[in-house]
């Protein structure tokens, strides 16, 4: 797996949680954890990918 294709599942990975924000099964403390979360590995696709 290259960089890029890393990247991109980094970035699946973040929108599946972000997605998960909407399950009401799931505690509100643990949804708002995955939104930081999942902002976090986007800033760290976007450094990357404008690093290169």
């Amino acid at each position: 797996m290259n960089n890029e294709e890393l990247l991109e599942q980094l970035e699946s990975v973040a929108n599946f949680m972000r997605g998960m924000q909407f399950d009401l099964r799931i505690p509100s403390d643990a949804r708002q954890a995955l939104i930081e979360r999942a902002q976090e590995l986007n800033e760290v696709v976007e450094k990357h990918l404008n690093a290169n």
